[in-house]
């Protein structure tokens, strides 16, 4: 019984906690204003004599690639939830559920982050956690596939 249940916060609690530090109405570290400092700082140590136009470009495609890796690890630790450690490697209600689960949480996420005067609200970003989301699932099928092969 006390093995089960240990089991269980094994599957449910990474996710939640990953959603609790995404969580747009107390992370400060995903602030606009943060990461931007923290961008402009970084190309002017990488680079001397880089533009402003520049570092404002990477610092759009550093905002994407975060969306996607973010909810790419999202999609990763709801799906291990529902997979509950079984053997089997794909299904399709696993996926859905998890997509459903991640990419409404990305679209509460931008809803929040419009309401915050230190946050933007993006479709794009949507597109980017739905993206992150897709390949991570992309993965478990393939992953799936082969294991029916073998």
């Amino acid at each position: 019984m006390v093995k089960e249940k240990t089991k269980r916060i094994k599957y449910w609690l990474p996710p939640l906690l990953w959603m609790g530090f995404l969580f747009p109405l107390w992370n400060r570290l995903l602030s606009r204003p943060f990461l931007y400092r923290l961008n402009i700082k970084f190309w002017n140590w990488l680079i001397e004599d880089i533009s402003f136009y520049r570092t404002g470009l990477y610092y759009i495609y550093l905002r994407r690639f975060l969306h996607v890796v973010a909810y790419g690890l999202m999609a990763y630790l709801i799906y291990r939830f529902f997979k509950d450690g079984e053997k089997q490697i794909w299904k399709y209600s696993w996926a859905a559920f998890t997509a459903l689960i991640t990419i409404g949480y990305g679209c509460l996420d931008e809803i929040l982050q419009g309401i915050l005067r230190s946050r933007s609200s993006s479709f794009l970003d949507i597109l980017m956690d739905a993206l992150g989301t897709g390949l991570v699932l992309l993965g478990f099928f393939i992953a799936g596939k082969r294991q029916k092969r073998k």
